[in-house]
């Protein structure tokens, strides 16, 4: 049964994100529904410590993906965690419009509830408060029947 971290430990038992059939498909829908996905893949990560999934689908050359996962991985070691931090997606929208290189871009709503890092001894260390939603900017291609992310970017409002 899944129980999401707190101040007694890691979460447990936490579902793993399945690729909806529609994020399969080189359309409207598709890609929205891919980047979704791909942010409950890092939602997934920030939960678990577990950032193998995410590995697999981060644009190589992301900075940002460097950073979280960073963070991800110094939290999850040396008997300390993370608790919130669960990311959700109210809107991913896209015109569907292809730009010269064969790219979508993806515009995403991010929610991030607020993060702790806890200690090994079950003490907090900082409390990361509520922040605004975040706007990003996921550039996608789909090659070969599947979606990969190009570049992930902020939308500056």
């Amino acid at each position: 049964m899944y129980k999401p971290a707190d101040a007694s430990g890691p979460a447990q038992n936490v579902p793993v994100p399945v690729l909806p059939e529609v994020a399969k498909t080189e359309t409207k829908e598709g890609a929205e529904a891919f980047a979704k996905y791909w942010f409950s893949v890092l939602s997934y990560s920030y939960e678990t410590g577990d950032i193998a999934a995410f590995e697999s689908i981060e644009p190589p050359t992301c900075m940002a993906c460097q950073k979280v996962k960073e963070v991800i991985i110094n939290w999850n070691s040396e008997g300390r965690w993370l608790v919130g931090g669960k990311l959700s997606t109210p809107v991913a929208d896209t015109t569907f419009n292809k730009d010269q290189a064969g790219n979508y871009k993806v515009a995403v709503q991010v929610r991030q509830e607020p993060l702790s890092y806890i200690r090994a001894d079950g003490t907090t260390a900082r409390t990361d408060p509520q922040m605004p939603d975040q706007g990003n900017l996921l550039v996608l291609n789909y090659t070969s029947g599947a979606w990969s992310v190009v570049e992930l970017g902020s939308i500056v409002g």
